[in-house]
């Protein structure tokens, strides 16, 4: 779909992650871009980047700047990553900054 395009460019979303949908909620106010991780199995550790098994995700939404008159949100599925010397952690994000609810241009 275009708008999954549209929004993967404005946004900066590049692989491993890509826009799996976008939700309009004209009564809301709202627009929602649905964000997932499209790498295969491994993902990389936080502390020391080696690849590692995925241990499940965990849903979070990030604001970002309105478009239009809409607020931007984005919801994503974060991989967490199984290292075998720092255990499990959630994988880092290229849009915010760890543990932020906010998009870094936000």
């Amino acid at each position: 779909m275009r708008d999954r395009q549209l929004y993967a460019q404005i946004l900066g979303v590049r692989e491993p992650w890509l826009v799996t949908d976008v939700v309009l909620d004209r009564a809301g106010g709202e627009v929602r871009v649905l964000v997932g991780y499209a790498g295969d199995a491994r993902v990389p550790c936080p502390q020391c980047a080696a690849a590692c098994s995925r241990f499940g995700h965990r849903l979070r939404r990030f604001r970002h700047l309105d478009t239009c008159q809409y607020r931007t949100i984005l919801e994503v599925e974060i991989p967490r990553a199984d290292c075998p010397e720092h255990g499990v952690h959630q994988i880092a994000v290229p849009w915010a900054e760890p543990w932020s609810r906010f998009t870094a241009l936000f």
